[in-house]
Parts: structure tokens; sequence; C-alpha cells
């Protein structure tokens, strides 16, 4: 059996000013394919213009393989902040710092922290009888597996050409 995930999802809202194919081409790095890409321009409450980039993966097999992009690192950060990270519903939620992203770097931010962000968030495939803590656990360890097997994440990738 693989990850304990069932869909994936990475969001970005930017500035009309903003770089949208580096944040584009970061996000298509993190998610792994850029057919899971999405990109609407809006305009804010205050009527400037705006973009909202989403990459959501719902197929399980696509979204587990994405999850150990984020690197050993970063999972073990999730793990030891994990009880508040995973809501009612089972969705594990975390936030990168863009600007280290479109450089080539993940790092993990908190909500309280004055950076623009990617927030993620993880469905976890959890069954009956199951507690979504020790699920999250079982999704880092097998993670974690992967990312340093794979050598993730490949800094230099993420900002290439």
């Amino acid at each position: 059996m693989g990850l304990p995930v069932h869909r994936l999802e990475w969001s970005v809202n930017a500035s009309g000013v903003a770089d949208i194919d580096l944040i584009s081409k970061a996000l298509i790095w993190l998610i792994g394919d850029e057919k899971f890409i999405e990109i609407e321009k809006t305009q804010s409450f205050h009527g400037s213009s705006m973009y909202i980039i989403r990459a959501n993966v719902d197929k399980k097999s696509s979204a587990r393989k994405s999850f150990p992009r984020i690197g050993s690192k970063s999972i073990e950060q999730l793990r030891n902040s994990l009880k508040d990270r995973i809501d009612d519903e089972n969705w594990l939620h975390l936030r990168l710092d863009l600007d280290e992203l479109v450089c080539g770097r993940i790092v993990l931010v908190e909500s309280r922290d004055k950076v623009e962000f990617v927030k993620g968030r993880i469905k976890l495939e959890i069954y009956p009888n199951e507690i979504k803590e020790d699920v999250a656990r079982r999704l880092f360890d097998g993670a974690e597996e992967i990312a340093e097997k794979l050598g993730f994440p490949p800094l230099s990738d993420v900002n290439d050409e």
C-alpha cells in the first residue's frame, strides 16, 4: 500500500505584478507535472489585478508521488508540529515560503510569519478506527523514505531554464 493520501492541493494568491511564470514553474516542480496547474486572473477586493495559481492532484497515485518532493527536512518539521496541522475533515495543512520556493528551496512557514506563501493541503486517507495522527505519522515515514531515496528536493530543478 502507498502513502495514505487521497489528494493534494497547493495554491498561491499573487499580485498582478508578480512573475506568474516563475511561480508556476516552482509549483510545477513541487507538484511534479504541469497538467495539474491552473491559473486564474481575477480582481482583489479593492479592484487591483491578482492571480490565483492552483496545483491540485485528485488522483491518489499522483498525490502520493508529489508529497515527498518537499524533502525529508520539511517532513520532519511537519512531524514535530503535527497536532496543530490536521483539521476535523482530515486535511493536513502547511505553508511554504513562496520567495524561497521560486529560488529552489523548500522552507516551511507558520501562519503568523509575514511572508508570501504557498498554501498546501493534503487529504489524509483515513479509515474507520484509525487515528488521524497515526495515519499522518505513517505518511511522514513513507514520504521521508521516498524523499531520501530520490534525493528530494533537487534544489537546482526548481528554477532551471
